[in-house]
């Protein structure tokens, strides 16, 4: 798949529903996304709001198949949270396989990490496999920052299909936006939508749990909604470094979800989630 359709409109970074016993809980997938239907126009599971970072091949394959099989017809744009290409690669292919429509990835992990070292990460990943690629544009994560330029570079990769910018920069998303990209760029958080300038879409933990208000926001914000969103926010504690837990809560209270567990640490050092608020 490739083209206007990834990107386009809400894409809900989704959590990763567990059984109590720490499974992936093909059940409540498949209520999730029942949920979701009306409101968003593709599915991101394993990606910081999925605890992505921390989930064993194990529990990432369990999760992005259990998505591909639920999807109900929406694309299904695998998130990959691993430090090094060689680790990306490996989940890419893996991703293919199990029929995903896309993959999303991080530059590589590490303060060291070159500019050209980026562009050469993205040109072995889209060469690794048939499937688009989208650049998770973030700091938290990988604890480097690809300058405007090199993205643009980038962005230029044949298979590189589009940019989740998840900086914290409303200035940066409208200077890309700007250079012409030439793929669809999305923001990726909720207090930056409004500020973002034109982008084609959004890419909102929010959706979780308010498809329908993200949907109307993308399509027309107004003043109105602008209030809405940072009720919103407020309400499910977005700005908190563990967002993700009162998102599962509240999907728990509905009958969405059946547990709130989070995943099982992997052995050694865990790499939380990325923080939504500047560090």
């Amino acid at each position: 798949m490739s083209g206007p359709r990834l990107l386009a409109g809400v894409t809900v970074p989704l959590v990763t529903p567990f059984t109590d016993e720490g499974e992936v809980d093909g059940e409540s997938v498949a209520r999730l996304v029942a949920s979701l239907r009306p409101g968003v126009d593709a599915l991101l599971p394993a990606l910081s709001t999925g605890e992505g970072g921390l989930l064993a091949d194990r529990q990432w394959r369990a999760v992005v198949r259990a998505f591909v099989d639920g999807a109900d017809g929406l694309p299904v744009l695998a998130g990959i949270l691993r430090p090094t290409t060689d680790e990306v690669v490996a989940r890419a292919r893996v991703a293919e396989d199990l029929g995903a429509d896309a993959v999303v990835a991080t530059t590589p992990y590490g303060a060291e990490v070159s500019q050209d070292d980026m562009c050469g990460h993205y040109e072995r990943i889209a060469g690794a496999t048939g499937l688009p690629v989208i650049v998770y544009h973030e700091h938290a994560v990988s604890r480097n920052v690809i300058e405007l330029d090199t993205l643009l570079r980038v962005c230029r990769i044949p298979g590189v299909a589009g940019v989740k910018d998840s900086a914290g920069a409303a200035n940066f998303t409208r200077e890309l936006i700007a250079a012409r990209p030439g793929v669809p760029v999305a923001q990726g958080l909720e207090r930056l939508l409004l500020d973002s300038g034109p982008v084609d879409g959004c890419v909102l933990a929010l959706a979780n749990v308010e498809p329908a208000l993200c949907a109307a926001l993308f399509a027309d914000p107004g003043e109105q909604g602008a209030a809405e969103l940072k009720d919103a926010c407020e309400k499910y504690g977005l700005d908190r470094d563990d967002w993700f837990r009162a998102l599962k809560t509240e999907l728990k209270q509905r009958g969405v979800l059946r547990s709130d567990r989070e995943v099982l640490p992997m052995a050694g050092p865990a790499l939380r989630p990325e923080r939504r608020t500047p560090s």
